[in-house]
């Protein structure tokens, strides 16, 4: 019987994956992990993820489950070696043993997505990172709408996938599209790429939930972009949230601006918001959702 499972922190450049999870005849994050376990352990490895990313989505903070392959070997030795067998747009950050208990869906208790946008010229260095908007966004508009989101709602027109509509098989689940949004904030952020300030901005939407649903964060960055552009008002947001159906939300943003950023377990609590206000209140059930 084993005795302990490993954690691993994984980050991605999600470009040349089609998604986080094993499909069939297509190079996913999942394959090159199990691969690469498969290969240092002598043996078949299956591993499981804390939330499903979909294709060109990146992370920096995924968590993974798998076997202790190599039980006799030190966590820092382990973590060296799997790291020689990734790939470059792959890598573990972290590498823990754990109780085999331990499941990385089932046991979050929330996680944090961010979506990042590059408002300005052209920038070859951002290209695969961020949502290049040429024209100006009004970061006070987008802010009021986000902080609109923050509770318990129902985000079915926000859901994609063919979840969000009224007749859809996600309705009969057990929330179904209602979560629990601990924070949701948009803030200018420096680009290191940009020697002339003067050439753009960088604007990160940060989403911290005790779940998600498909495409949630991508189809609220549509609906911030729409609100920051003058072209809807901030009060959308609050429209959306109670016609719930997608039918009616907003545009989906591209894949690639998008990164799973941290899971939270245990007594652990996300980081203080860009305002310096604690998020705390995390008491809810296990989640259903990546």
């Amino acid at each position: 019987m084993a005795t302990a499972v490993l954690k691993l922190i994984v980050g991605y450049d999600g470009t040349g994956f089609w998604g986080s999870q094993r499909q069939a005849g297509v190079r996913t994050v999942q394959q090159e992990l199990d691969e690469a376990l498969a290969r240092l352990g002598g043996g078949k490895a299956a591993t499981e993820f804390a939330g499903r990313t979909d294709r060109g989505v990146h992370a920096v903070g995924q968590v993974v489950r798998g076997a202790d392959i190599r039980p006799g070997m030190s966590e820092a030795a382990l973590h060296k070696a799997l790291n020689r067998l990734l790939p470059d747009d792959l890598a573990i950050s972290a590498l823990s043993r754990v109780d085999p208990g331990f499941h990385p869906r089932f046991d979050a208790r929330w996680r944090e997505y961010r979506y990042r946008l590059w408002v300005g010229g052209k920038q070859p260095l951002v290209e695969r990172f961020a949502w290049t908007r040429r024209s100006e966004l009004d970061l006070a508009r987008m802010a009021r709408a986000a902080s609109l989101l923050e509770g318990t709602h129902n985000l079915a027109a926000f859901t994609g996938g063919g979840e969000g509509v009224p007749w859809s098989d996600r309705v009969k689940a057990k929330r179904g599209t209602v979560r629990r949004v601990y924070h949701c904030g948009v803030r200018a952020v420096g680009p290191w790429w940009a020697v002339i300030p003067e050439s753009g901005i960088g604007i990160e939407i940060r989403i911290i939930a005790d779940g998600f649903l498909p495409q949630l964060v991508r189809t609220l960055a549509g609906a911030l972009v729409s609100v920051g552009s003058h072209e809807r008002p901030a009060t959308w947001i609050s429209e959306l949230l109670e016609v719930a159906d997608r039918r009616v939300g907003p545009v989906l943003a591209p894949a690639h601006g998008l990164i799973l950023w941290r899971v939270g377990y245990g007594s652990d609590v996300p980081d203080p918001d860009p305002n310096g206000k604690q998020i705390a209140g995390i008491s809810l059930a296990q989640t259903e959702d990546g």
